[in-house]
């Protein structure tokens, strides 16, 4: 099922992703130059973070589509997921303790901010409404289990764990089976939700 820009302002809608994907790519390349290291290492160590992956899905997404590409409403509603949870859990739960200085401000605001709100916008207002929530679950649940992967490989590699959810040394495997797969879940809901709500108001049919 693929993911029509809409038909009666393909243009709008087009211009719109195409400056969504200059947003984030800029913040994305712009990152790196702020680290202490290389900017290839910087970059390396960006790419543990899951609001980076989400950054660079849109970035992507949106480049594809500004280019007149078309996109399964699957990995449309799987993005608009992970960054609603991207924007949401950073600002109520992890933005009282972080206090970007300088420039990285700034990257972190199209980071946590205006590139997951941008595209969580468009999608609401682009694409069509999909005609069942069902067969989309499975693509909405893969980014948090591709990520916890990741970080399980990368933790057991490099002893470094981002969140306390992939932290398998403190949790043991039961626990962090249980984390991931709870994760999973919340993604599944989220996004049943967030695709639920977009078929009453938003969007075109």
């Amino acid at each position: 099922m693929e993911t029509m820009v809409d038909q009666a302002r393909p243009n709008r809608a087009r211009l719109w992703a195409g400056i969504i994907a200059v947003m984030a790519a800029g913040a994305l390349l712009a990152q790196p130059l702020l680290g202490e290291f290389s900017y290839a290492k910087n970059l390396a160590l960006m790419l543990r973070w899951f609001t980076i992956w989400g950054n660079v899905a849109a970035c992507a997404i949106m480049a594809r589509i500004a280019l007149g590409g078309q996109v399964p409403a699957s990995i449309m509603a799987a993005l608009a997921t992970a960054l609603t949870v991207i924007a949401s859990v950073y600002w109520a739960l992890l933005s009282g303790d972080h206090h970007p200085v300088g420039y990285d401000r700034i990257t972190n605001q199209f980071h946590h901010t205006i590139v997951p709100l941008a595209t969580i916008a468009w999608w609401w207002c682009y694409t069509r409404k999909a005609a069942a929530i069902r067969p989309l679950i499975p693509v909405i649940m893969a980014p948090p289990l591709t990520y916890g992967v990741f970080a399980l490989v990368l933790g057991q590699l490099t002893g470094f764990y981002g969140y306390f959810f992939t932290d398998l040394p403190a949790l043991g495997w039961p626990m962090f089976l249980v984390n991931n797969a709870v994760l999973a879940v919340f993604f599944a809901l989220l996004g049943a939700g967030l695709v639920a709500l977009k078929h009453r108001f938003g969007g075109r049919g």
